[in-house]
């Protein structure tokens, strides 16, 4: 067996034009996985969070109160862990044996304190496996492996590292030289030695374009210059993309080319987002928008179906127990699964909740997560594209499950949100790669890493370069560095690696036997060295770059991309002209109808005939109109009580005092988040003085009975009517009031009443008139905000304001100038026409005499309008 080793090497892509057996190529973790596997010393490998966890324990264990990291273990245990399990794990690999003199600073002292129990009891880090791999190899010899061949310098690698390699045979470093010809060959020698120390000097200006440099003010344009290139002058060409290789492939598959397969791991990947969702339900107030989240997110503990609709309840009661969230567990409860889908409603959303403050207990944190880790497991045996996304989140709960059970061997008790998000985050320190990432037939070849283009291709294209990662400067004082390197570890010297990193950088220059190309990002990102390195070498190539948006449309380019002429958005039609009558139906209409046919036909039409709707998205809702729904629900349950009108203000607020906490919970539980402190008192200052101040009024009018939510039904003319009256108030003389509560808006109510708009009391009035034979003696808005109340008659409520009408306007004439704006409308919509009515529409759009004034759409239905053409 012949290897090919390299520090960065595991980040290697492909595909290879050396693929020979018995010829791997591998990095770190892949070299030691192999020279485990043939020496009989494969385990399987702990995970970096239980190793955290583990370490943190030790941390306590040896904490006298006036270690160096006593006050950061207190404020951040799991960070703290962390953070010294890798300083200990980079000395190990450096060849420390656990020991310090006691003249060494106390920082190494009390490390070496603790590394005893951590041999014992720590699982084996990458030094541990090293070092069981040195006495393999000492006892037994190398095996299979005949040779290596290292690609990074043989001082660039760790100390136990470079133990290993000691013990294998025919260890030879072969750097990766220059493999271009002509003057490509050239800049690539020159490169070399301006690296090494030598002159810059002034090479011939190049003539053949064999190193070019690419710009574009947008990333898709370059990526479809690449496609049409590649497309058509296909070749052996290398792409190296650091950042953005998933979003060339999407470009190179919707312009007709080829998937390289670029790997981008993400901890975003839907697999992996599920376990933290799930375990925000433990914390008591529900944050709403987390519990939306958990409930619509593909990925869940329980049936999807189940979830969405419990989301459909929570998007319109915010909260957990109320109506709908009860409507939403009957049609549940139909199902097949009914039972073990009940129990698991129970356990993540119905059972107890913590206080972020105190932490959960960890043991049922513990249950939580080994629920996901079998539910995860379950999803393994699905489709094999799906099973690497499932294995990395069944992975990831397994080993937060495996750092929470060893806390709680340690006695922690509870654990804060800050630990559990550490936790995780250490159990998917990489992510998950995309399922559909892979490289198809015929793909260029690519890579992710300068460091890992080792092999020569005709053309290698380096894919806007950026802000690269540069050497971290070592975390320790000259004192304890000097101490370390008394003990015989030898740390990495970052002077040294960014020496190497500039090396590395080279490689995709020296790979090319061709052509290297150079694509530089967008404008205003951080110019990378490797740009600067190749002006230093070749002062006149920003001078001879291809510039992809002047060269659009050229010969050069071809028909890479189709120059459009600027189109004027198309105009707000007047009217809409259909070849035949609109059928309206004969399905009853609301106020919320005719409102919409009166003052925009179009969007009555889209909304009611045409039954269109934008795409639904679930959403908690937090506005004004959630507190006037939360506000009516309160007066609903008021005046449901048969003594409520003999209560006092004190007695009718103590039962509000009693009765909010529950209604918020199941019905406005987003009042109840962090940060939502202010509009909650807000809603409760409101609602106590909107009880007060309506008990006031009722008292002073003698009122006998209070009848919430009355649903009517009748006629305007022919046309059937439903209504559904906020309150409908009884005084002590049989007279009726019918009172539409509003959240605030003072002024744009009592006016409605003056000018004699107030078409939606109107229609109430009629369809009560209709059913019991009597109209209301008065009509009014009672606005919550304020607590006060406008009614159109003097003689009903004593405290009320009164707005009259104008002379002559009364229910009626409200009701003839509805049935003539009816009678007109639908004169129109027979004849096919639909009048687009704009926003503040002028005197053009009014109707006939005798009509209502028409005010145009409103601002909730922006989807709607802009299919009409609303486009600002």
């Amino acid at each position: 067996m012949h290897i090919t080793f390299g520090l960065f090497l595991d980040a290697r892509q492909g595909p290879s034009p050396k693929n020979f057996f018995n010829t791997p190529i591998a990095g770190r973790l892949g070299f030691l996985s192999l020279l485990e596997t043939y020496l009989g010393l494969s385990a399987p490998g702990a995970s970096t969070a239980r190793r955290v966890a583990i370490y943190s324990g030790l941390l306590q264990v040896h904490d006298n109160n006036s270690r160096f990291y006593s006050e950061s273990l207190k404020a951040d245990s799991i960070g703290t862990a962390a953070r010294l399990l890798a300083w200990r794990d980079e000395w190990r690999l450096g060849g420390w044996d656990g020991s310090a003199n006691p003249e060494h600073p106390s920082r190494i002292q009390e490390l070496a304190a603790i590394e005893k129990a951590a041999l014992e009891t720590l699982p084996p880090g990458e030094a541990e496996r090293l070092l069981l791999v040195v006495q393999a190899l000492s006892a037994s010899g190398p095996g299979p492996i005949k040779s290596v061949h290292l690609v990074d310098p043989l001082e660039d690698f760790p100390l136990l590292w470079r133990q290993v390699l000691e013990r294998l045979p025919a260890v030879e470093v072969r750097l990766p030289e220059p493999q271009g010809a002509g003057q490509l060959r050239a800049v690539q020698e020159h490169a070399l030695t301006v690296l090494a120390g030598g002159s810059a000097g002034n090479l011939t200006a190049q003539t053949d374009g064999s190193v070019l440099l690419v710009r574009a003010l947008a990333a898709t344009t370059a990526e479809h210059w690449l496609s049409a290139q590649h497309l058509h002058q296909p070749g052996d060409r290398l792409i190296l993309a650091e950042e953005a290789g998933d979003s060339l492939d999407m470009s190179l598959s919707a312009t007709g080319g080829v998937n390289c397969g670029f790997e981008r791991p993400s901890q975003l990947r839907p697999a992996l987002q599920a376990l933290l969702l799930a375990l925000e339900m433990c914390w008591e107030p529900v944050d709403m928008n987390r519990l939306l989240d958990f409930l619509t997110h593909p990925i869940g503990p329980f049936s999807r179906p189940a979830r969405s609709r419990l989301a459909r309840a929570v998007a319109k009661q915010p909260g957990i127990g109320g109506e709908a969230w009860a409507a939403a567990k009957a049609e549940i409860a139909a199902g097949d699964d009914a039972n073990e889908v009940a129990d698991e409603i129970t356990f993540w959303l119905e059972s107890e909740r913590w206080s972020r403050a105190d932490g959960v207990p960890v043991d049922a944190l513990i249950a939580r997560v080994d629920q996901m880790k079998e539910a995860m497991r379950r999803r393994l045996s699905g489709e094999s594209a799906d099973v690497a996304s499932f294995a990395a989140a069944h992975s990831q709960c397994a080993a937060v499950h495996d750092a929470l059970t060893e806390l709680a061997r340690q006695g922690l008790a509870t654990v804060l949100p800050r630990q559990i998000e550490q936790l995780v985050a250490h159990a998917t320190p990489a992510g998950a790669i995309n399922p559909a990432a892979v490289s198809h037939v015929g793909c260029m070849r690519s890579a992710s890493t300068a460091a890992a283009c080792i092999e020569a291709a005709d053309e290698v294209v380096w894919w806007m370069p950026s802000t690269p990662a540069l050497p971290s400067p070592l975390p320790w004082s000259p004192a304890e560095v000097s101490a370390l390197t008394q003990l015989g570890v030898q740390l990495r010297d970052p002077a040294r690696e960014l020496v190497s990193l500039a090396q590395k950088w080279l490689r995709p220059l020296l790979a090319a036997r061709r052509r290297f190309v150079l694509v530089c990002p967008p404008p205003g990102a951080e110019v990378h060295p490797i740009r600067q390195f190749l002006k230093k070498l070749l002062p006149n190539i920003e001078s001879g770059a291809l510039d992809l948006d002047t060269a659009l449309g050229t010969t050069l380019l071809g028909a890479t991309a189709e120059i459009l002429p600027p189109q004027p958005l198309p105009v707000t039609p007047r009217n809409i002209q259909l070849p035949q009558p609109v059928q309206l139906g004969d399905a009853a209409q609301s106020f919320t109808t005719l409102n919409e046919l009166f003052n925009d036909p179009a969007l009555f039409v889209l909304k009611r005939v045409a039954d269109l709707e934008p795409t639904s998205a679930l959403a908690v809702a937090e506005d004004n109109r959630l507190l006037g729904i939360l506000a009516h629900r309160v007066f609903e349950k008021l005046f449901a009580l048969a003594d409520a009108l003999t209560w006092t203000n004190p007695t009718a607020v103590a039962w509000f005092h009693a009765e909010a906490d529950s209604l918020l919970l199941t019905e406005g539980a987003v009042l109840l988040m962090q940060g939502a402190g202010v509009t909650q008192q807000h809603f409760r200052k409101v609602c106590e003085g909107a009880i007060c101040s309506l008990l006031d009024h009722l008292r002073s009018a003698g009122a006998v009975q209070v009848q919430t939510e009355v649903g009517f039904a009748g006629t305007l003319g022919a046309v059937p009517l439903v209504g559904k009256i906020d309150l409908l108030v009884t005084l002590g003389d049989k007279r009726t009031v019918a009172l539409d509560m509003k959240w605030r808006s003072d002024n744009y109510y009592a006016g409605l009443l003056r000018s004699g708009e107030h078409l939606q009391l109107a229609l109430y009035s009629s369809l009560i008139a209709q059913t019991s034979g009597v109209a209301p003696a008065a009509l009014g808005y009672f606005i919550l905000e304020s607590g006060a109340l406008y009614v159109t008659a003097a003689d009903t409520f004593p405290k009320a304001q009164v707005r009259r009408p104008p002379d002559g306007v009364t229910v009626a004439t409200i009701l003839d100038r509805a049935r003539a704006t009816w009678n007109w409308r639908k004169q129109q919509l027979d004849a096919g026409t639909i009048e687009v009515i704009p926003e503040d529409p002028t005197d053009e759009f009014q109707g006939p005499e005798g009509t209502l004034s028409v005010n145009g759409p409103s601002k909730w239905d922006r989807d709607h309008l802009v299919l009409l053409g609303g486009w600002q």
